[in-house]
């Protein structure tokens, strides 16, 4: 096998992936998980910040999680539907891994700004992901759960001075058939440039 048809199974592996949010047990196993932070500590870091941070957190404390968040967004005068409450719950009785995350904000850095360190967490993040579809699991990244509240984020123990909080991975095994995502032709993002 030469060195272009090696690399044909990695590539149709990411080809694969789509987000996936209803997923339940088996979970990824401690070694499974530490392989994917592993694939997450390799995202491009200028500078070497190593801003990112993953709080992972397993049954019964992922109910808690939800509990929590619903408290939160009721006390800030946000409060989700019955309806809402009760699919959000849904969600979470069968998820064996909850990832909560956030990326240290290195403030006024004389080398990278704040939007590079965004993107860092993002790829770490996206590593993340691909590490466990490569190992046969789904995941889904939510931005619910009161993640845009300092609240969620220092419940975390990210003080929300010092951290941004992303949201959340739901990691497990797909309930239902993976249906391929309807992904747009990829030259349809892409151009060659020429210089003027």
């Amino acid at each position: 096998m030469n060195e272009v048809s090696a690399g044909v199974l990695p590539v149709s592996t990411l080809l694969s992936r789509r987000s996936v949010k209803l997923v339940g047990e088996p979970g990824p196993n401690d070694e499974q998980i530490e392989a994917a932070l592993a694939a997450a500590v390799c995202a491009p870091d200028h500078a070497k910040l190593q801003g990112w941070r993953f709080a992972l957190v397993r049954q019964p404390d992922i109910l808690a999680v939800g509990e929590k968040a619903f408290s939160v967004l009721e006390g800030l005068g946000k409060p989700l539907t019955p309806e809402k409450q009760a699919s959000t719950r849904f969600w979470l009785k069968d998820l064996p891994l909850l990832v909560a995350m956030a990326y240290q904000v290195h403030h006024d850095h004389p080398k990278v700004p704040v939007l590079e360190q965004t993107l860092s967490m993002g790829a770490a993040v996206m590593n993340f992901e691909n590490a466990m579809h490569a190992m046969g699991y789904s995941s889904f990244w939510s931005t619910g759960l009161g993640s845009y509240t300092d609240e969620m984020a220092e419940y975390f123990g990210f003080d929300s001075l010092d951290y941004q909080f992303v949201g959340y991975l739901g990691v497990g095994m797909p309930k239902n058939r993976v249906i391929p995502a309807d992904r747009p032709d990829p030259w349809s993002v892409a151009s060659w440039f020429k210089a003027p």
